[in-house]
């Protein structure tokens, strides 16, 4: 983890409300890992007061170029969407525990949901990188939500929940659909809002599969100081922080109900 203040490269309209932000974090020790995020301090005063995190949708390390996808939801994302070129950016990086890679023997399924495809983006990067054979499906509300630019050569299969292109449904209709299918040997990486990774994690659990969900949870602080990103787990400990512990878990110790 370090503090850059970096210029900003781009920040690129994708489609209705989604932008991708462009940035280098140079002498960078550890290069970030899918599933990994960063917080940046969008302006100098004091609203918004807090750092925003974002996931982490791609790093090169041949020239530490970092990319990430984000929506515009509040007057935060409102206000870095108006960003410009060479913009200072103020960051600390990189945060938090990345996806498991799966084993030679394992077939990934990634499973995106609308501000959940940046980290989703990267670990199908890496899978690509590997060699690995991935499948991957993403779930927005219609194909005005869906930045295809991302999306070229990729094995993909939108969903949409106006059935305006490709499937019509949520990302978790798709999924059940497609349930009894899966192999054993099946193994799910997921990214979204709550009730469509608490989906993933039933699909799972009724096929007998394992299943990695990337919470998104508001981070106040980013470093685990503060416990306003708590999540309720089992066993002896009930609650972890997102940001320290997480933000990626194995779906079995997230207390769902």
């Amino acid at each position: 983890m370090r503090h850059y203040i970096t210029p900003l490269l781009s920040n690129t309209a994708l489609c209705t409300s989604m932008y991708q932000l462009d940035f280098h974090l140079d002498d960078i020790d550890s290069p970030p890992r899918p599933g990994q995020f960063f917080t940046v301090r969008i302006t100098d005063s004091f609203v918004p007061l807090l750092r925003r995190p974002f996931a982490f949708s791609r790093f090169d390390v041949t020239d530490n170029s970092a990319s990430c996808i984000y929506q515009v939801r509040g007057n935060g994302t409102k206000l870095l969407s108006t960003l410009g070129k060479e913009t200072p950016l103020d960051i600390i990086a990189p945060l938090g525990k990345p996806f498991p890679l799966p084993q030679s023997h394992q077939r990934p399924l990634l499973v995106a949901g609308g501000i959940g495809l940046s980290p989703i983006l990267f670990l199908a990067d890496e899978l690509q990188r590997l060699g690995a054979d991935y499948r991957l499906a993403f779930g927005c509300r219609s194909a005005a939500y869906l930045p295809d630019a991302v999306f070229e050569n990729r094995p993909v299969a939108f969903c949409t929940d106006d059935g305006s292109r490709e499937f019509h449904g949520t990302a978790i209709d798709y999924l059940k659909t497609i349930a009894p299918s899966l192999p054993p040997d099946t193994v799910l990486y997921c990214c979204g809002p709550y009730p469509m990774l608490h989906g993933c994690q039933a699909v799972a659990r009724n096929r007998n599969l394992r299943c990695y969900v990337a919470m998104e949870q508001v981070m106040a602080c980013g470093v685990g100081a503060c416990m306003g990103c708590a999540v309720r787990t089992r066993g002896h400990q009930s609650y972890v922080r997102a940001c320290k512990d997480g933000p990626v878990f194995d779906a079995r110790e997230i207390e769902w109900e």
